[in-house]
């Protein structure tokens, strides 16, 4: 289950982490009692669960009241990445002195979660790890102990942050790994972690999601929050699994074993996933129409995998629903299908009929590769 920042930040809050004093509002209105109570200057930020907020305008530092008001009625009803914003987080401003990126994740390769810091955060960490990687740290955590204190340290010293800032972030990050594992997360994310003027080190965001698993042990129930965007709405509604994430190739698999190891040889090749989508069994054309058109319409999206068993699944079936997209669509993302079972001589001909690449005997590799290269990746 993904959060709100402010329902992230709480999380934080408990286990010692410092954020500024803040309050929601669901109103222009109530926006400006909260500004006045806070004391201005205050940030106005947009409370969806999809990234990008800034860059999109949905964050805003307002002075006084006008420019509270202004800055509310301009980010509430607000879409981002396809989610409505229907409510505003006013929070404290603060005085920044230096920026930093700190999340722990898992990571799916070695199978353990991994604290990732930079010493550069804000909105343009994305753009930090590809150009330099070298200013990333990342170091892989024992789900059985927390890391020592000199451990981390050490991460923070070789990330090029010296002195009395070094002791507070390291503190910082503990306290985060704590709340990682506290919380059973599989995503905890501070951007930015800012050193303030006054030197306090203190999260302005949170980004956190939930294992789903483990909601009943935490309390929480899935209601907690909304659906995050248009896109997966769409995709509740027929029935199927979908997550967005940030790439140039959509993946539809028909399973979710089978989608999340395309995914992985998606990443591998370089290409890097945009979302994936599992039909599970028995998918309709009309359902695989819906579930490419979904794909297609992700952030990003250059190319599509579709990676089909024809088990409980017809591939004659699913062959029907992305003809009738490519016919009526006539979508600009390369397609690759590989697709082998029930009916795939039927599919097969449909898609060859379209000019669409098909895999027929090969491998999942075999499949990426090719799209790979009509995407310019070597």
């Amino acid at each position: 289950m993904r959060m709100f920042e402010y329902e992230g930040k709480e999380l934080l809050r408990r286990l010692g982490v410092a954020v500024m004093p803040e309050k929601t509002a669901a109103t222009v209105g109530e926006a400006a009692m909260c500004a006045a109570a806070l004391g201005y200057p205050v940030v106005v930020k947009a409370q969806v669960r999809a990234g990008g907020r800034g860059k999109a305008g949905g964050v805003k530092v307002a002075r006084d009241e006008a420019a509270l008001r202004a800055a509310g009625a301009a980010i509430l009803g607000m879409s981002i990445k396809g989610e409505r914003c229907s409510l505003l987080l006013i929070a404290k401003a603060v005085d920044i002195a230096r920026e930093f990126y700190a999340g722990v994740t898992l990571d799916a390769a070695v199978g353990r979660p991994v604290l990732i810091f930079s010493a550069e955060g804000g909105m343009d960490i994305e753009r930090v790890a590809e150009s330099a990687p070298e200013k990333v740290r990342k170091y892989h955590l024992s789900t059985l102990s927390l890391p020592r204190r000199h451990e981390i340290q050490e991460e923070v010293r070789l990330a090029g942050v010296e002195g009395d800032t070094q002791s507070k972030v390291t503190s910082l990050l503990l306290r985060l790994i704590s709340a990682f594992f506290t919380y059973d997360c599989t995503t905890m994310e501070i951007n930015p972690l800012a050193v303030t003027t006054a030197g306090e080190c203190i999260a302005l965001d949170a980004k956190v999601v939930i294992d789903d698993a483990a909601l009943k042990r935490q309390g929480m129930t899935q209601t907690d929050s909304v659906p995050a965007s248009d896109l997966e709405k769409r995709a509740a509604a027929i029935g199927v699994n979908y997550v967005q994430l940030r790439g140039r190739v959509a993946v539809i698999a028909g399973g979710a074993g089978l989608a999340m190891a395309s995914m992985d040889l998606v990443n591998q090749s370089g290409c890097k996933a945009a979302s994936f989508l599992d039909t599970g069994g028995g998918i309709s054309s009309a359902h695989t129409a819906e579930a490419l058109r979904i794909s297609l319409a992700t952030p990003g999206v250059e190319g599509v995998l579709i990676n089909i068993f024809g088990g409980i699944n017809n591939c004659g079936e699913v062959a029907r629903g992305i003809a009738a997209v490519v016919d009526e669509d006539r979508p600009q993302a390369m397609l690759v299908v590989k697709m082998r079972g029930y009916s795939q001589d039927e599919g097969w001909a449909m898609l060859e009929a379209r000019r669409i690449p098909i895999v027929k005997y090969g491998t999942t590799e075999e499949a990426v590769r090719i799209l790979a290269a009509g995407l310019g990746v070597s």
